[in-house]
């Protein structure tokens, strides 16, 4: 029996998965269903459904870039939509998103690229989601009644980065209150990416 390699390397972490666990169904089975929540992964299989592993520097983590929150608050009466644009540092690269909501209705939300074009000649604007998608359903955020203002989820992680690379990028987060109540709703969305540091040389 081979001896299993040590180390905290992401390399050696998936080979002494694969020396334990060999999966039933392989990845390269592409006509075979199977169910990526059972057992029947390795460990680097399990991740590789969540996020993309393969690269050793995958967009967004090479030299000269940082971790960033970019954060769009609203106030909302009930059943109101506001719009908030957020614009970002250099090469941001998008990879998780959350939510919070002060109030039991919640909110829907929708994402917009704005500089980014679906081809060349384009009007410029990319819809990250087709419609307005409730917040539990988009950011994994859920309301709890005994802690109103700590109402959120913990971030989800996208499976691939999304480049905001454009020159003066920007995005576009609608939000539209839920809530029937009396009190204003306190909407907060929060994207998390890693960005060129401003300073870094060109």
């Amino acid at each position: 029996m081979a001896q299993n390699p040590t180390g905290y390397s992401q390399d050696a972490a998936a080979a002494r998965s694969a020396s334990f666990h060999q999966p039933m169904n392989p990845s390269c089975g592409t006509k075979v269903l199977f169910h990526t929540l059972a057992r029947l992964l390795t460990l680097h299989g399990y991740q590789d459904q969540v996020y993309h592993l393969g690269q050793k520097h995958p967009p967004g983590f090479e030299d000269g870039y940082c971790p960033v929150w970019e954060v769009a608050t609203a106030l909302l009466p009930a059943r109101t939509t506001t719009q908030l644009r957020i614009n970002f540092q250099r090469e941001f690269h998008l990879f998780a998103l959350t939510a919070s909501s002060s109030a039991a209705g919640g909110f829907r939300a929708q994402l917009y690229d704005m500089k980014k074009q679906y081809c060349p000649g384009a009007k410029p604007g990319v819809r990250l989601t087709a419609r307005g998608v409730n917040f539990s359903n988009l950011f994994g955020a859920a309301f709890n009644p005994a802690a109103p203002p700590s109402n959120g989820g913990a971030a989800w992680f996208l499976r691939e980065p999304h480049p905001f690379t454009e020159k003066n990028a920007q995005a576009l987060v609608v939000v539209q209150n839920q809530d029937t109540g009396g009190a204003s709703n306190q909407i907060q969305v929060a994207l998390y990416g890693q960005v060129r540091r401003f300073n870094y040389p060109d």
